[in-house]
């Protein structure tokens, strides 16, 4: 019956598009002249001349005791640290030192760099070389922050992309994303310099660490209050990055903070109901609330009340216009908040440890209008009869406060709690 699947933009893809329009998606800073002509000045960390030098000189012994994957004295940690440098600010010359008629391919260089991090140590089995190789990337990607537009966006998606172990079928083990990148990631989203294009990538970013890095449960809150502040913040910023926002702090597999307090619940619930966002978003944060690891104090009638009522409205704007681009997409979401797209997966609300009854009684009232936006080249418009019960069912599970979880302090109204 559902059989529309909504295009998941990839990391790469939102960059480069937004790159060529990032005028008017960009934040605007207090001076927008200065700002623009720093976006689109090199900044030279290494002269062509010293390029070619470590190409020359020491590019191959680099490339020895990397792939090897062992450190076995200071003179070779230093040849780490020294490769690191070289092929980061090699993506700050315009042209390419090694042929000067051409410019610099920053998608080249990016793909060198995770080329030589997957052959380290794949041999020897010994990963120290690629552990040290990985936090002197990271520390010099840093340096490309303040550049040109197109070189911060490469550092930022080549920090979006480091890996500390690669998948093997053979051994059954999965790939590791590097956690400690998350550190210049976060910086990223609370730099109001950054234009929205090199955000975008490191909400992404950090959403591919929570997926399938190694954080603490610790590091993960962590991660998880940086992103609630500057989601708060985004209520004016390009939809799609606050999106990328809502998508990364639904992949961090945590609900609560150290306190017990589901702040990851209760900051994607206020951007479900805040009329400000658009409806992209806002489903975005259903569909998010459905892999949370929900636990079993959290109020389930709460949630999927919000869920409901969110749909009702959406149904309202949708009626009034059934041939916008992006419904499809928007109703879809609200689908995966209650079921996977993949059955063997395990998220939506169906596949929580929660009242069923409740999670099923909420199902049904939105599987109507979902299952009528989703039919191909159709804008049929919801019919009142669905609407009707849509709006009895909301009625009769008001719920009685609208607490995510006991431990919260109760609201001073309802129209708080819905962050109306």
């Amino acid at each position: 019956m559902l059989t529309a699947r909504v295009c998941r933009h990839v990391l790469l893809a939102a960059g480069l598009l937004l790159c060529s329009s990032s005028l008017v998606l960009g934040q605007q800073p207090a001076d927008p002249n200065a700002q623009n002509d720093a976006l689109n000045v090199y900044k030279e960390l290494i002269t062509p001349d010293e390029a070619v030098n470590f190409r020359k000189t020491k590019s191959r012994d680099f490339d020895k005791v990397l792939r090897g994957g062992k450190i076995s004295s200071a003179e070779e940690k230093k040849l780490i640290a020294e490769g690191a440098k070289y092929h980061v600010y090699l993506m700050t010359l315009k042209q390419d030192p090694n042929k000067p008629e051409n410019e610099t391919d920053l998608n080249k260089l990016r793909a060198n760099i995770l080329r030589d991090i997957s052959f380290s140590g794949k041999i020897s089995g010994n990963f120290q070389a690629r552990e040290l190789y990985l936090e002197e990337l990271t520390k010099r990607a840093q340096d490309l922050l303040d550049n040109h537009r197109l070189v911060r966006f490469s550092a930022v998606v080549l920090l979006s992309q480091l890996d500390l172990r690669d998948e093997d079928r053979q051994k059954k083990t999965d790939r590791v994303a590097y956690t400690m990148a998350y550190v210049p990631l976060v910086k990223i989203l609370n730099d109001k310099s950054q234009p929205t294009e090199v955000k975008i990538v490191a909400a992404n970013g950090l959403a591919r660490i929570g997926q399938t890095g190694n954080p603490t449960n610790q590091l993960r809150v962590k991660i998880a209050e940086e992103i609630i502040d500057e989601l708060i913040q985004s209520v004016n910023e390009f939809s799609w990055y606050q999106r990328s926002l809502v998508n990364a702090l639904g992949s961090l597999g945590i609900s609560d903070n150290l306190a017990r307090q589901p702040i990851v619940t209760d900051a994607l619930l206020k951007v479900m109901n805040n009329a400000k966002r658009t409806w992209d978003v806002r489903s975005a944060a259903a569909e998010n609330i459905g892999k949370l690891p929900l636990k079993a104090n959290a109020d389930i009638k709460l949630i999927t009340y919000s869920i409901v009522d969110m749909t009702r409205k959406m149904i309202q704007a949708y009626n009034a216009n059934p041939n916008a681009f992006f419904w499809k997409r928007c109703f879809w979401n609200v689908y995966l908040a209650f079921k996977p797209e993949n059955p063997a997966d395990n998220t939506g609300l169906t596949k929580m440890q929660v009242n069923q009854t409740v999670v099923n009684d909420a199902y049904k009232q939105v599987i109507k209008p979902i299952s009528t936006v989703l039919q191909p080249n159709v804008a049929a418009k919801i019919n009142a009869e669905t609407i009707n019960g849509m709006d009895d069912w909301l009625k009769k599970n008001l719920p009685k406060n609208f607490r995510v979880a006991p431990v919260q302090a109760k609201p001073q109204n309802q129209q708080v709690a819905e962050g109306r």
